[in-house]
């Protein structure tokens, strides 16, 4: 960083750790947080980590696609598994990236034990990435959206569309589901799934 925002105070018990562009990641007491734009648009928490656990249960495997970085916890969680050969991770703001990079891990709450070797981050868009590719992948996960909403659920659906093109016969893909999705949501979001992997 620079221009000493290092100790700019963020709210009152957070400081900013790390910025570029509109990306910002700033650390409270309790949790890392990635906004986007002007104001305080959150798009990512770090404690989201329990989110992913609960989500991706054992299905990482193999060759990894995931779409979105944010703050790189789905990511690093991910290349924890034993059986993931390699991610490759396609976020489409090179800020985010940027930024991402400059996340010290004495920032983190949660120090993951991965190689960072396995994990390949392309500053692109998802959807044209998926039908550009000739990659085929054993296991997708799709996390580029901050909410499921009817605004939300048609890029979701087309997200979904485009990288099922790149999903292997056997292979597995989901999207993230936020905790706070109202119920009539959830149906719809789950069939975008089982609809684009049949």
């Amino acid at each position: 960083m620079d221009n000493g925002s290092e100790n700019l105070v963020y709210f009152e018990d957070g400081v900013i750790v790390a910025e570029s562009g509109e990306a910002k990641v700033y650390k409270t007491s309790y949790d890392l947080f990635l906004e986007i734009g002007p104001g305080h648009n959150l798009w990512a928490l770090e404690s989201e980590y329990e989110d992913y656990v609960w989500q991706l249960k054992d299905f990482p495997k193999g060759r990894c696609l995931e779409i979105g970085l944010g703050l790189g916890v789905a990511s690093r969680y991910i290349l924890t598994f034993p059986k993931v050969e390699h991610l490759t991770t396609i976020e489409l703001r090179e800020d985010v990236v940027d930024v991402y990079e400059k996340i010290k891990d004495t920032d983190r709450k949660f120090c993951l034990d991965y190689n960072p070797e396995k994990h390949r981050i392309l500053q692109a868009n998802g959807i044209e990435y998926a039908y550009q590719t000739k990659q085929r992948y054993d296991f997708i996960f799709i996390d580029c959206y901050n909410g499921i909403d009817e605004d939300t659920l048609p890029f979701i659906a087309d997200m979904a569309i485009a990288c099922s093109k790149t999903l292997k016969p056997d292979g597995k893909m989901m999207g993230w589901l936020d905790k706070h999705t109202p119920e009539y949501f959830v149906g719809m979001f789950y069939q975008i799934f089982e609809q684009s992997t049949n």
